[in-house]
């Protein structure tokens, strides 16, 4: 139990569930603790699939904690290069939840801005609730600030450059029906049927291949942005190291005797 965090276990899957002063905005405190919950879980063999989620109803996370920016001296000489560390620090805890070698989803159950936004990006699966109030949207502009952990560079990547640009300047908010249309998120579920819809999702990925999708999501972020020559060797070395996993032993062999794999994740 953290002060921020908790990370609630049930068999192979793990939920990281936010509890930060009622609406999880961003600040120094939820995110070390969410980084340190990640590494935690990514490092646990025993851990399958990993669900992000928040304890309040209404809200995922409404962005970024004002009150920080405010303890800043504008005119320092440094003020800049303040802001600048800070975000890198920030932007370290967000990446261990890129990172993570096993799958996670992110389960959207209320409003997610700004920074919540972008901390469903570094998911790999977006579940959000469709209950006709709930929003997702990188509204920094709207403060005449920017997105500082990855909304200007994920978001692109996920929807493309023309959408996102657009959504980014004018800080739209989507709702989860309109998010599904261009991507955004993965599934927009209603309300009764939402709970389900992200345990169903993770029942199935607790039952795959683990160590294989660690592969995957290593070779697609570390490759992405290289000449197709590098990336393709960073594959090559990957499907060794799937190769050689005990998970590959058995998907090979229930497939030659015509069986349902029972995966490990090793």
């Amino acid at each position: 139990m953290g002060e921020c965090v908790d990370v609630k276990r049930d068999g192979a899957i793990a939920r990281v569930v936010m509890h930060r002063k009622g609406l999880n905005a961003i600040a120094a405190d939820l995110m070390e603790e969410l980084g340190a919950a990640f590494t935690e879980l990514g490092d646990d063999p025993d851990v399958r699939v990993v669900v992000l989620t928040s304890d309040y109803a209404k809200y995922f996370s409404v962005g970024a904690d004002l009150t920080v920016l405010g303890t800043i001296d504008r005119s320092a000489p440094d003020a800049a290069d303040q802001i600048a560390a800070f975000m890198k620090r920030m932007n370290e805890h967000y990446d261990a939840i890129e990172r993570c070698p096993k799958p996670v989803i992110a389960a959207i159950n209320g409003h997610a801005q700004g920074g919540g936004s972008e901390l469903a990006l570094c998911c790999d699966f977006r579940i959000m609730v469709d209950d006709g109030r709930s929003k997702i949207g990188q509204t920094e502009s709207a403060l005449g600030i920017i997105p500082g952990a990855g909304g200007t560079q994920r978001l692109p990547r996920l929807i493309g450059k023309a959408k996102a640009l657009r959504y980014i300047i004018e800080s739209t908010r989507l709702s989860a029906g309109e998010a599904e249309a261009v991507g955004w998120v993965d599934q927009a579920v209603a309300p009764d049927a939402f709970a389900v819809a992200v345990d169903q999702k993770a029942a199935r990925l607790a039952k795959a291949a683990t160590f294989a999708i660690a592969m995957i999501k290593d070779a697609v972020r570390r490759g992405y942005d290289l000449p197709l020559e590098e990336a393709l060797e960073i594959e090559a070395r990957n499907f060794a190291r799937a190769a050689l996993s005990d998970d590959a032993a058995i998907g090979i062999m229930s497939f030659l005797a015509k069986q349902e794999p029972e995966y490990t994740g090793r």
